[in-house]
């Protein structure tokens, strides 16, 4: 059954497709034509004599005034399907450029994660060297190499895993899928822990026992990355002992709650209420694309109907709370 705005959409359509001067006539003639009877009738309920002059005016009246009145209509008509079609053009490049800011979040995240990528496979990347150079200089004795197989074997394992966590994060096909959120946090961490590492930070995660059980749609890491990131970003060129990214989780009956703070300079006052502006960053425009936040917004919003905010920002740090109400795209299993 089509709805309101769809039958609106086909009257105006339906009645702008006629010729006006067509759709006066008729209605004159409809009008006056019903006029004639209407008036007869309404004369004789009043108890009143049906005289020439109600007659007349049953003719004259609809004659005169119908084709003004349908006038109008018709302007009033044309100009509403004006107003359509131009809030239909503004809604199709408002989408248009929200799929570009999103794709452009995405490539840029994925700069970020390719980088974090780079710092986790040293490691293992050398392991891999220093053991293919063991087992060279060894005496090829069955047991020294067996373990250095193994060596080389796990440190393997271990890099496919980081490129199936990366390739995971952005594919398309599996952003709206909906996946475990213990998994997708343990992916998040195996992706972005060894980049924060190398910087002295610590990185706190904290999953309380009620998300067990919380399933949701995998565009979330792309805001729990884009405020890791964020927060890792601002204790750059900062002289701090006990650098610290905090991460908490846990739902209730009404939804999800994720926080993230940390312990650097925190946003200037006069800045706040521009943070999640499209293209505003207080990072070096080759660190920072002024995006991130605002793109986070936009899939807490419109992806899960819920709410990001800057609960708090002073000298001692920065807090973000994010709440995700249940829906199809963010559900709890019993």
């Amino acid at each position: 059954m089509p709805n309101k705005r769809d039958f609106f959409n086909y009257v105006v359509d339906k009645i702008s497709s006629y010729n006006k001067f067509v759709v006066i006539l008729i209605s004159t003639l409809i009008s006056t034509l019903l006029s004639i009877p209407l008036v007869y009738i309404f004369v004789l309920l009043f108890s009143d004599t049906y005289t020439l002059i109600y007659f007349y005016l049953s003719v004259i009246l609809p004659l005169l005034l119908t084709p003004l009145m349908v006038y109008f209509i018709l302007m009033l008509v044309k100009n509403l399907k004006f107003v359509k079609e131009h809030l239909e053009s503004e809604i199709h490049k408002n989408k248009k450029k929200d799929i570009m800011l999103f794709e452009q979040a995405r490539f840029a995240l994925m700069g970020e994660m390719m980088a974090n990528i780079s710092h986790q496979w040293k490691q293992p990347l050398n392991t891999i060297s220093l053991a293919v150079v063991a087992a060279r200089t060894s005496n090829y004795q069955e047991d020294e190499l067996d373990r250095y197989f193994d060596i080389m074997e796990d440190s393997t394992n271990y890099l496919a895993t980081t490129v199936d966590d990366f390739l995971s994060f952005f594919d398309k096909r599996t952003s709206l899928e909906l996946r475990e959120l213990d998994e997708l946090i343990r992916e998040i961490k195996s992706i972005i822990t060894t980049h924060i590492d190398n910087k002295k930070i610590t990185l706190d995660i904290k999953m309380d026992e009620s998300i067990k059980g919380v399933m949701i749609v995998s565009s979330i890491t792309q805001v729990i990355l884009n405020l890791l990131n964020n927060a890792r970003d601002a204790f750059e060129n900062l002289q701090l002992e006990n650098k610290k990214i905090t991460l908490n989780l846990k739902s209730n009956e009404k939804g999800l709650y994720i926080e993230c703070l940390d312990n650097a300079n925190g946003i200037q006052e006069k800045i706040k209420h521009k943070i999640f502006d499209p293209y505003f960053t207080t990072k070096h425009k080759k660190k920072g694309t002024g995006i991130g936040l605002f793109m986070s917004k936009e899939i807490i919003q419109k992806v899960f109907d819920g709410d990001i905010f800057l609960k708090s920002s002073n000298k001692e740090g920065t807090d973000f709370h994010i709440f995700v109400p249940y829906s199809s795209n963010c559900i709890k299993r019993s």
